[in-house]
């Protein structure tokens, strides 16, 4: 590696600093103004060699309007009387373009402590006032959203829970003014049993965990009275590092209790129309006893059975949280024990896998185990205890159902791939097959019939 000398000169080496500094446009001048030395870096800044600007007076790098205002002279003057001058200012380069100058003016002094002299340092801002102006552009308009969002409540707090901004939308709903409420703990604007149970903390811990936290839940107000906020609560970060947390929420009451009433009426019809099938069930068991007929009798008391299927379902419909769904695995449980209670001599296995199905699906399910295990009791084990096993399996968006009993068998005439069926039953299961767009296979087990049923969980 070459070597150079340091020179010994100071002078020497203060001009090498200068003329090193082409980021920076350093040039002296004299009391009158008129430039006397100019770098490298003011000649890349300012466009104009050392030989075209030296002599003349620094105003030409001013603007039009700053050199009637004698803003050269200004700087000048304030430099000598306080020793510094700052300017941050627009300026002129040679071809008339302007950018945005940060510098600083200095008197020179001779050994003698004389002042005989200026120096001034200019350094081109033009991108940083840009991004500063966005920035501020930025944050006005963030802020006048905020100011404008009245009907959200817009909030911040910190990682203890103290509250750090409040917006209009935040006083309108809660009722706090943001003069009392900054630096308040954020808790309590829950209710005091979701306070104790911990609430506020768990959400801010889903927050962290997960990216953000709904909000669902009864509020509390300056006056004590409480509304319904739905929102969400995520995290803040400033340089990347945690700051606290924004809470975006708005009052909910109106709907959520229109939700509520919707439910009562929903869980109220289903319970009527289970009570109309019961009804309706046991008319046709008093019809099943008065027939004559032993087929016609056989024939009422399987619509009954069927009836009866389809009014348990909305009975598990009804009491249940949520209408629109039903968990395969409990309602299959309580079919099948309702169908072991149905008959005195055979029992009913089940299997099932937690499964949530629309309420409609269910239904369907509910019919097709009804028929497939009521005719095992009737053609599997016409005379003898026997058991009917089911089994659900749920595995991605498909569903498994098998029915399988260890008893005789199917019939010598059955045909697996009859699409007509002889009986009613038959007809009825692939008729249901085909509605849940399932697939059926019929196995002779022996001993024993099996009936294999592969479905999407959604329709």
């Amino acid at each position: 590696m070459d070597q150079c000398s340091f020179p010994g000169d100071e002078d020497e080496i203060y001009r090498h600093i200068v003329e090193s500094a082409f980021d920076y446009a350093i040039f002296a001048m004299d009391l009158s103004g008129a430039v006397t030395t100019w770098n490298a870096g003011a000649s890349k800044l300012f466009g104009y060699s050392a030989e075209e600007i030296i002599g003349q007076n620094s105003a030409i790098i001013f603007s039009f309007e700053d050199q009637l205002a004698g803003a050269a002279l200004k700087e000048m003057r304030l430099a000598l009387s306080t020793g510094r001058a700052d300017d941050n200012r627009w300026h002129v380069k040679k071809d008339g373009s302007f950018f945005w100058a940060s510098g600083l003016m200095m008197p020179l002094r001779n050994d003698a402590g004389k002042v005989y002299g200026l120096i001034k340092v200019v350094r081109d801002r033009t991108q940083s006032l840009q991004q500063d102006e966005a920035l501020r552009a930025s944050e006005e308009r963030l802020q006048l959203i905020l100011e404008s969002a009245v009907d959200y409540a817009i909030f911040a707090f910190d990682q203890d829970g103290r509250i750090i901004s409040w917006n209009t939308g935040a006083s309108r709903i809660f009722g706090y003014e943001e003069s009392e409420i900054l630096g308040r703990d954020a808790r309590i604007l829950f209710l005091p049993e979701d306070r104790e149970d911990g609430a506020p903390d768990r959400e801010m811990m889903t927050a962290l965990e997960r990216g953000s936290a709904d909000n669902e839940r009864f509020h509390l107000r300056k006056d004590g009275s409480t509304f319904w906020g739905s929102g969400l609560t995520m995290p803040l970060r400033v340089d990347r590092k945690r700051a606290g947390f924004l809470k975006v929420l708005r009052d909910d009451t109106e709907r959520h209790f229109a939700e509520e009433h919707q439910q009562v009426m929903v869980r109220e019809m289903s319970h009527r129309v289970k009570n109309s099938l019961a009804l309706v069930a046991a008319m046709l068991a008093m019809q099943a006893r008065s027939a004559k007929e032993p087929e016609a009798s056989r024939a009422l008391r399987d619509a009954e059975a069927r009836v009866g299927t389809i009014a348990q379902v909305h009975d598990q419909l009804w009491r249940q949280p949520h209408v629109e769904t039903v968990d395969l695995s409990e309602f299959l449980s309580s079919l099948c024990q309702r169908l072991e209670q149905s008959s005195a001599l055979h029992r009913v296995s089940i299997d099932a896998d937690g499964c949530v199905v629309d309420a409609d699906r269910a239904i369907q399910i509910a019919l097709l185990v009804n028929e497939l295990v009521t005719n095992a009791f009737k053609h599997a084990y016409p005379a003898v205890h026997g058991v009917v096993t089911v089994n659900a399996r749920c595995a991605g968006d498909e569903i498994r159902l098998e029915i399988f009993d260890n008893g005789r068998g199917l019939p010598p005439d059955f045909s697996p791939g009859e699409t007509n069926g002889r009986s009613l039953g038959m007809k009825i299961v692939r008729g249901l097959v085909q509605q849940l767009k399932a697939e059926l296979r019929i196995e002779n087990r022996q001993p024993g019939a099996g009936f294999v049923i592969r479905m999407p969980k959604d329709g």
